[in-house]
């Protein structure tokens, strides 16, 4: 496609933009389990025109052109630190996962040559169902990545752990909860492995960050995983995610200021004069940030409860209802709403295609045994009945035929 030699009008630009999302799948009716965290359509619009009133910032100027940003994404910071047990504690808004991750790692990294200059070959010790972010980290930045076994119930083995820590270990890595599973992995005993080492201990949340403090209100039997333990170091929260901002927008946070300066970057010399970041963006869209801010102010936590307390009913009956069709188990005991399941009847693979055949989308995952996976929002509470039906007619039919399915994972682009 080349550049058109005459510019179309607003009205055909959105037409064809309209026509272009035809084939996408439904996510808004709730028939995908998968990559979207919706709520409804006033939540979508709330996104849309927070967004859009700061389309034009930048985060880069924040403090000096933007200082409306620097004041939103402080307040988000500390919202989100009060949430996960440091009030205290600084951090930065970031475009996603993978770099709250990167940050994650480098704050090791940088931390290791402050404290332990003689390590020239760093490693990081990580359990295998760790986000593969932690592999793009060890890419950019040179470090060995050290994955250990998880246990049958589909958590960190930590006596694994703690053997893999030598004298190149800079820091460990725990996920609450991880993501094929939903389950949480031990924190407080990992964290005794990093203060007997004084290792840098990071805690994955991009799942949990802003689920599990809710689930913890409600009662829930919620293991420690946050700032509460004292070894915790730094934490990955994906706003996007279970704190319904717009996509691409997560969160670092830091156990102190200390923390958070070895990771900014910083160049005093260039032409340019100064160039100072805190992550690893140059320039951030301030619509993520103000989009993120006003999700959080306008559900408050009444609103949050509400919203985990839906999600917690809609996981618990789908749970229930997939274990009672014969042959179906969920893997491990997940924390919240994003878990796998399996078979020991028929080929889950093909129960994948013959749901998509009825716009069922589940993902795939190439686990130990193969599994299906589903993420769920607040828009999959009226659909669970229709899904069970579907679910059981479909296991029904490949346990008759014994029909395979095309065994791919979800998560290859």
């Amino acid at each position: 496609m080349k550049l058109p030699t005459e510019g179309k009008t607003r009205a055909d630009v959105m037409a064809s933009l309209e026509r272009s999302m035809a084939g996408d799948l439904a996510w808004d009716e709730g028939r995908t389990f998968s990559l979207v965290y919706g709520v409804g359509a006033e939540h979508l619009r709330l996104l849309q025109e927070a967004y859009s009133l700061f389309m034009a910032t930048n985060g880069l100027g924040a403090g000096r052109i933007f200082k409306s940003l620097s004041t939103l994404e402080g307040e988000l910071v500390s919202m989100s630190a009060d949430l996960l047990g440091g009030p205290d504690c600084p951090g930065n808004v970031t475009s996603g996962g993978s770099e709250s991750i990167i940050l994650g790692v480098r704050a090791a990294q940088e931390r290791a040559r402050a404290e332990r200059p003689r390590v020239t070959r760093p490693e990081v010790v990580l359990p295998a169902s760790a986000h593969p972010a932690f592999d793009k980290a060890a890419h950019i930045f040179g470090i060995r990545n050290v994955r250990t076994p998880i246990t049958k119930d589909y958590v960190a083995d930590v006596q694994a752990m703690a053997d893999a820590v030598n004298e190149n270990t800079i820091g460990l890595v725990a996920s609450a909860p991880n993501y094929p599973f939903g389950t949480i992995d031990p924190v407080t005993a990992i964290a005794e492995i990093a203060r007997r080492h004084a290792l840098h201990l990071h805690v994955d949340a991009c799942v949990g960050g802003f689920a599990l403090p809710f689930l913890r209100k409600l009662g829930q039997p919620i293991p420690p995983f946050d700032f509460g333990v004292p070894e915790v170091s730094t934490i990955s929260a994906d706003l996007h995610k279970y704190g319904f901002a717009a996509r691409g927008t997560s969160l670092i946070l830091y156990r102190d200021q200390t923390l958070q300066r070895r990771v900014g970057f910083k160049l005093d010399d260039w032409s340019g004069g100064p160039y100072r970041t805190p992550t690893m963006a140059g320039s951030r869209p301030g619509g993520m940030i103000a989009a993120a801010w006003a999700v959080f102010q306008h559900y408050g936590e009444a609103g949050f409860l509400e919203l985990n307390r839906t999600m917690l009913d809609t996981s618990q009956r789908l749970r229930r209802g997939i274990e009672a069709i014969p042959g179906f188990h969920v893997l491990g005991d997940p924390a919240m709403y994003v878990w796998g399941f399996a078979s020991d009847a028929i080929d889950v693979m093909a129960v994948a295609d013959a749901m998509a055949e009825r716009r069922w989308y589940l993902g795939r995952q190439l686990t130990t045994p193969p599994s299906l996976h589903v993420v769920l929002t607040p828009i999959h509470a009226p659909v669970v009945d229709g899904f069970l039906r579907d679910l059981r007619e479909v296991a029904e039919s490949i346990a008759r035929s014994g029909r395979s399915g095309e065994r791919r994972s979800s998560y290859a682009t």
